[in-house]
């Protein structure tokens, strides 16, 4: 039984978002630009710190890098309420839903690098004390 959950789990976090296309409102593109960008560097990173040999002498360049996403995400997660106020007011209504649709998935691809950093952050710690 937990080995089936440990399979689900891997699963589930293998699975990467997919950058939505732009959707033509400038605010809700640099916004959902920045969010992947965020995304897809922090998974760089990820499989920089699986590969344990050859980063532990990068770990003190990823921590900062990491630290550094974290402010980032912080700063656009303050923004994302402003951007999706103004992806609501835009016409004709189908646009809106695109650009609505990109900022929820934009939003989520921030929540996921969140969600990610402080693991990458202890995983630094254990092999810098491995050394």
């Amino acid at each position: 039984k937990e080995k089936k959950k440990k399979k689900e789990k891997t699963e589930k976090s293998a699975k990467a978002l997919e950058r939505p296309a732009s959707v033509g409102h400038a605010a809700t593109d640099d916004f959902v630009t920045s969010a992947f960008n965020l995304y897809e560097t922090n998974q760089k990173l990820s499989k920089q710190l699986s590969d344990a040999a050859g980063s532990v002498s990068d770990a003190g360049k990823i921590k900062e890098e990491l630290e550094g996403q974290m402010k980032e995400i912080t700063g656009l997660l303050g923004k994302s309420a402003d951007v999706m106020k103004q992806a609501k007011e835009i016409t004709p209504a189908t646009n809106s839903m695109k650009a609505v649709k990109a900022l929820n998935a934009g939003t989520k691809a921030l929540n996921a690098t969140k969600e990610a950093i402080p693991g990458q952050l202890e995983a630094i710690k254990t092999q810098g004390a491995k050394k």
